[in-house]
């Protein structure tokens, strides 16, 4: 009778140390990374309120599947590849539904606190939004957040020669918007 109070103690003990060690995980994983991963989604979506919401949307999708993650997994790839996938279905819906703009004034790109920002920034930011998603993404976590084209596979769910192509097409594409974009600036 001893051995099965021991181990029924054990399997309660486990079964409330487990969503606790999970909670901490997260709150690790929330400080290390929620500013990183809001200034990727923010290259890549080029809205603030929706770079915010997109990164609330990551860490609760994170939240949810976190207990599933093998204990060994890389958890910066994974919460960024959470994130390119918000990010790319947010992109989706949003070029579904196109706003028209109310007065001229409204018409443009957003950007995060334009008074904050350089004119060499927006011009970047501009050139940006005018990549594709993809190459989008391979640019941005490769220069801005120090990903090796390793982790960008595992992000992107390809092959680091399929990054390596992504790569090198937006970094010529880049180039040639943001020299028209460049031109066009008073």
């Amino acid at each position: 009778m001893a051995y099965v109070e021991v181990a029924m103690l054990s399997q309660a003990q486990s079964t409330t140390a487990a969503p606790r060690a999970l909670e901490e995980l997260f709150e690790r994983l929330y400080v290390q990374y929620h500013r990183p991963l809001f200034s990727y989604v923010l290259r890549l979506v080029g809205h603030w309120e929706q770079a915010e919401d997109l990164t609330q949307e990551t860490f609760v999708k994170a939240y949810h599947a976190l207990a599933r993650l093998p204990a060994d997994s890389n958890y910066r790839a994974w919460l960024y590849r959470i994130a390119t996938n918000t990010c790319y279905d947010a992109l989706r819906r949003k070029r579904l539904i196109q706003w028209l703009p109310f007065f001229d004034d409204d018409a443009g790109p957003q950007t995060d606190s334009p008074e904050h920002a350089t004119a060499e920034a927006l011009a970047v930011r501009t050139a940006l939004a005018q990549l594709p998603a993809d190459q989008r993404t391979c640019l941005v976590l490769y220069i801005y957040d120090s990903f090796s084209t390793e982790e960008i596979a595992q992000v992107m769910g390809c092959s680091r020669g399929a990054v390596k192509t992504r790569l090198f097409r937006a970094r010529e594409r880049f180039r040639q918007v943001y020299v028209g974009v460049e031109e066009r600036r008073p």
